[in-house]
C-alpha cells in the first residue's frame, strides 16, 4: 500500500507538472511557429519550453529564497491557471477508438510500462547521488542559492537539476524521476512528429519503435540523468532549424536559438549540435552572406542569452564565467579548492582517449562489437542499443536518392558525429543524435523493403530482430543489477532496497535523526544524497581539504579544534568506499604529521558514535 499510495500521488504530481509546463509553454509556441502546426507537435513543442520556462523560473526562485515547498507550488500553479489552450490542444491527440494492435505498439508499451516502473524505483545512478541529485536536495535544504564550492559539478549548467529540484519540492525524487520520463516521452512523441511531416507512416513506425524500445534510452530516462532531456531540447532545436530552412519565418529561427541555448544550459556538450546547427543555418543562406549572418547573430545571441544565467551564476561563486573550462582563470578565493579540481577533472578524462584516422575509421566496428570502451562506470547505461543504427544509416547508400530532409539530416549527424568521435567518446555524449539516427534508420529501412528481394528482406528483418533482442537482453543485464522493479512494485521496501543497494544508506539514516544543527564532514565517499542534513562530501577530483587541515595542523587537538571552527561536528568514514575508490585515485595524501594527527583524532579525540560493516560516524568532542 505505501509503494501503490507513492506511486499514485507521484504521477498525479508529474502529470500536474506537465500540464502547467503545457500552459507556460503554449502561447509561446503558437506565436513562433511557422505556419499551422498538428496538434502533437504543439503538445510537444509547448511542454518543453513550458519545462524550460520552469527551469529558468527554478532559477530566479533559487535568487529570491524561494526554494521552498510553497514556492514551487506557486510556480505550478500559474503554469496550471495558463494551461487551458494547451489541454484542449493535448486532448485531441487522445484516439477516439482503439489502436489497432500489433508488435511495434505492443513494444513500445512494454517499454513504456518498464520506464515507468524504473521512474518508481528509488535512485540509485552514481552520477545522481553525487550530483544530479545530490545538489538538488542541498538547494531545498538551503531554500536558496549556495555555492558548493567542494563540487566542481556545481559549476555546470543545471537547467535539468532545476527540474529535479522542483520536483523534490512538489513531492519527492520519485516526481523528478516522473519529470524525467516525461521528457523522454516528449523526445519519443517529437520524432514521431518529425516524421509524421517530412516521412512516410511507415518510416514514422520504425523510427519510433527504434528510438522507444533503444536500451540506452530506457536505462537513462530516469534515475537523475540528464541525457534523454538533452536529447529532446537538441532535437527540437534541430526541428525548429528545419522548419525555418522550410519557411523562411524567422521566428523559427528564435525558437531554434531557444531551445539551443536550454540545451546547452542542460549540459556544455550540447554545444557541439548547438554549432551544427549553426552551420546548416549559413549554409542555407550561403548566396546571401548579410542575411547569413544576420540570423546567425539572432540564433547565437538568443542561444546566448538563455544559457546566461548559469554564467553570471558562475561569475559570482568561481569568478569565471566559463569554468570549468579556461579553470587557471578567476578569483581562487572565490574557489579555493575547485581550481584542482577543474585541472583533475579535465585530467580524469584521460580514460576516454582522443582517436586518430584510423581509429575514426574503425569507430562504427567497435561500437558494435566493443561497445563497453566507450565508458566507463555508470557511462555503461549510454552503450547499449546503437546496433541498429550503425547497421541501417550506413545502408543507405543503397537507397534511392534521399528527400531533402534524409540530405539534412545526413549532413547534421555527420557534423555532430565527427567532433565527437576526434575527441573522446563516450556513446552517452552521442545520445542527442538518437533521434537523427532513428529516422535516417527507417528511411533506409523502408527503403529497402520497398526494392530488395524477399530473400534480402527476410535477411533484414532477422538482422533487425536479433538486434532488438540483443538490446533487450543488455537491458535486463542491467537491470538484473539495479533490480528496480520489486521495490517498484511494493514487494520490497524502500528502505530495505537502498540498504542493499548503497553501502552508506544506513549510514545516512543515522545522520538524519541527529540535530538539525549538525554538520558532516564524508571521508571515502563521493555520494551526496540521501543526506537529510548539511555534508561536505568532496569528489575524488577536488584535493581533499582535510588532507590540508590533517597535515597543517600542528597536534591532533589542533586538528579538532580546527573541525569545530568550521562548524563540523561528525565524520562519516565510509571504508568500503574509500578502499574502492584508492585502487584509481589516492583520497587521502597525508603527510606523516597528518597521518598523526588524523589517527589521534580518530583513536582518542573523536568518539564513535555509529559503526556497521561498511561506515562509522565520529562525534567531534
Amino acid at each position: 500500500m505505501p509503494a501503490l499510495r507513492t506511486a499514485l500521488t507521484s504521477t498525479l504530481l508529474a502529470a500536474l507538472a506537465f500540464v502547467s509546463a503545457g500552459g507556460y509553454g503554449i502561447r509561446p509556441i503558437r506565436r513562433l511557429w511557422p505556419g499551422q502546426g498538428t496538434p502533437l507537435e504543439e503538445t510537444v513543442f509547448a511542454a518543453a519550453c513550458g519545462y524550460g520556462i520552469v527551469s529558468l523560473l527554478m532559477i530566479l526562485a533559487g535568487v529570491f529564497g524561494a526554494w521552498t515547498r510553497p514556492g514551487a507550488w506557486f510556480i505550478l500553479g500559474v503554469g496550471l491557471a495558463l494551461s487551458r489552450p494547451f489541454v484542449q490542444t493535448a486532448s485531441t491527440l487522445i484516439p477516439d477508438k482503439a489502436v489497432g494492435a500489433d508488435l511495434s505498439v505492443a513494444l513500445i508499451a512494454l517499454c513504456g510500462l518498464w520506464g515507468y516502473l524504473l521512474a518508481l524505483a528509488p535512485v540509485t545512478y552514481y552520477d545522481s547521488l553525487v550530483y544530479h541529485l545530490a545538489m538538488p536536495a542541498a538547494y531545498v535544504q538551503a531554500h536558496h542559492w549556495i555555492s558548493l564550492r567542494e563540487l566542481i559539478y556545481s559549476a555546470f549548467p543545471q537547467n535539468l537539476e532545476m527540474l529535479w529540484t522542483f520536483g523534490l519540492l512538489l513531492g519527492s525524487d520519485t516526481v523528478a524521476n516522473l519529470i524525467s520520463l516525461t521528457l523522454t516521452i516528449l523526445t519519443i512523441a517529437g520524432t514521431g512528429a518529425f516524421a509524421a511531416r517530412y516521412m512516410t507512416r511507415r518510416e514514422y513506425r520504425i523510427a519510433v519503435l527504434l528510438l522507444a524500445t533503444m536500451p540506452a534510452f530506457l536505462l537513462l530516462s530516469s534515475g537523475g540523468y540528464v541525457d534523454c532531456g538533452l536529447t529532446l531540447y537538441v532535437f527540437l532545436s534541430f526541428y525548429a532549424l528545419y522548419r525555418w530552412r522550410e519557411t523562411g519565418r524567422r521566428s523559427a529561427l528564435l525558437l531554434s536559438g531557444f531551445l539551443g541555448g536550454l540545451a546547452i544550459g542542460i549540459k556544455y556538450t550540447a554545444g557541439i549540435p548547438f554549432a551544427a546547427g549553426a552551420v546548416l543555418l549559413l549554409w542555407g543562406r550561403r548566396r546571401q552572406p548579410a542575411m547569413a549572418i544576420g540570423n546567425l547573430f539572432l540564433y547565437g545571441s538568443l542561444g546566448a542569452l538563455v544559457l546566461s544565467p548559469w554564467l553570471i551564476k558562475n561569475s559570482i561563486y568561481v569568478g569565471n564565467p566559463f569554468f570549468p573550462f579556461f579553470y587557471a582563470w578567476g578569483n581562487p578565493k572565490l574557489s579555493p579548492w575547485v581550481q584542482g579540481a577543474a585541472a583533475g577533472y579535465f585530467r580524469g578524462l584521460a580514460e576516454y582517449e582522443p582517436r586518430n584516422l584510423a581509429g575514426f575509421i574503425r569507430l562504427p566496428w567497435e561500437i558494435i562489437v566493443h561497445s563497453m570502451r566507450f565508458g566507463g562506470g555508470m557511462d555503461i547505461l549510454g552503450d547499449y542499443g546503437w546496433a541498429p543504427f550503425v547497421i541501417l544509416v550506413p545502408s543507405l547508400i543503397f537507397c534511392r536518392k534521399p528527400p531533402p530532409v534524409v540530405r539534412t539530416l545526413l549532413a547534421y549527424a555527420a557534423l555532430f558525429f565527427v567532433p565527437w568521435a576526434f575527441t573522446r567518446p563516450v556513446l552517452r555524449f552521442l545520445l542527442p543524435l538518437a533521434p537523427g539516427l532513428a529516422l535516417l534508420s527507417a528511411f533506409a529501412w523502408t527503403g529497402i523493403m520497398g526494392h530488395a528481394s524477399r530473400r534480402l528482406q527476410w535477411l533484414a528483418r532477422g538482422v533487425l530482430t536479433a538486434a532488438l533482442l540483443v538490446g533487450f537482453g543488455y537491458f535486463f543485464l542491467v537491470e538484473g543489477i539495479i533490480e528496480p522493479f520489486p521495490v517498484a512494485l511494493g514487494l520490497e521496501s524502500r528502505g530495505h532496497y537502498l540498504a542493499r543497494k548503497l553501502n552508506y544508506y544506513a549510514a545516512a539514516c543515522f545522520i538524519n535523526q541527529l540535530p538539525e544543527t549538525s554538520c558532516v564532514f564524508v571521508l571515502g565517499d563521493q555520494r551526496g544524497y540521501y543526506y537529510n542534513r548539511p555534508v561536505l562530501v568532496t569528489p575524488v577530483f577536488n584535493t581533499n581539504p582535510f588532507t590540508a587541515w590533517a597535515n597543517e595542523a600542528s597536534s591532533p587537538e589542533a586538528l579538532a579544534a580546527g573541525l569545530k571552527a568550521r562548524r563540523i561536528t561528525h565524520l562519516l568514514i565510509n571504508e568500503t568506499e574509500m578502499a574502492r575508490l584508492n585502487k584509481v585515485y589516492h583520497l587521502m595524501a597525508l603527510t606523516p604529521k597528518g597521518q598523526a594527527n588524523w589517527q589521534n583524532l580518530r583513536d582518542h579525540l573523536a568518539r564513535s558514535v555509529y559503526r556497521d560493516p561498511h561506515c562509522e560516524v565520529l562525534a567531534i568532542e
